[in-house]
């Protein structure tokens, strides 16, 4: 191959090799910027400290069941749900001295009072859109809380959890855009390497030979 020749097509491929490069650290540097994480629901802090401490978007679903005295017999599980317009709650006791009492309630649904235990349940369809708070009145101190976000039209906030992860984020110290530069550095250096072969027919780095 001449020399004119090689050149031509070293830099034709070091150019597309150099943008596809260039693309993929872009991506990837999209994705470190946030890329619209995923979404929960705002439950305005109520559930802060709220034994269980579980969450569970059920939207897509008719019907979910809440066990009333669940972990370790003081916790509404799910804690925090969201769930779309007219989806029914089943409230299943696990364990005995409970009830459910609604503080925040949009839709005025009924709680239910009485204490009961385990194996007694009731259900609640939720038809109106909003944020619901309950609590368990014997245990409200010792944080038996939960909250139901309804519909789409509900506060949120950002989780960031919705896009791929980043090698910084596995635990691997390295950056998109460094990724893209020793990409580049590693083309260009094969190219040189190559030019020396082709002219001289052997490494710039050994004799002649002679």
């Amino acid at each position: 191959m001449k020399r004119r020749d090689f050149m031509r097509q070293a830099g034709g491929a070091t150019a597309a090799l150099g943008a596809g490069a260039a693309a993929t650290a872009g991506t990837a540097t999209a994705q470190e910027s946030g890329g619209g994480g995923g979404q929960r629901p705002d439950f305005g802090g109520y559930t802060d400290g709220a034994e269980g401490g579980e969450y569970l978007d059920a939207r897509g679903q008719s019907e979910v069941t809440v066990e009333v005295g669940g972990g370790g017999g003081l916790a509404f599980l799910p804690t925090e749900l969201w769930i779309d317009t007219g989806t029914t709650v089943v409230f299943d006791w696990v364990s005995d001295g409970h009830n459910v009492l609604f503080d925040d309630n949009p839709g005025s649904v009924s709680g239910h009072e009485p204490l009961e235990g385990e194996g007694f349940s009731f259900e609640v369809t939720f038809e109106s859109g909003g944020v619901y708070t309950y609590y368990c009145d014997p245990h409200r101190s010792l944080g038996m809380l939960g909250a139901i976000a309804v519909g789409e039209e509900v506060p949120t906030v950002a989780t960031g959890g919705g896009g791929p992860k980043e090698l910084h984020e596995l635990g691997v110290a390295i950056q998109a855009h460094w990724v893209g530069a020793a990409t580049i550095l590693g083309i260009v250096m094969s190219v040189i390497f190559t030019f020396y072969l082709v002219k001289y027919g052997e490494s710039a780095h050994t004799g002649t030979g002679r």
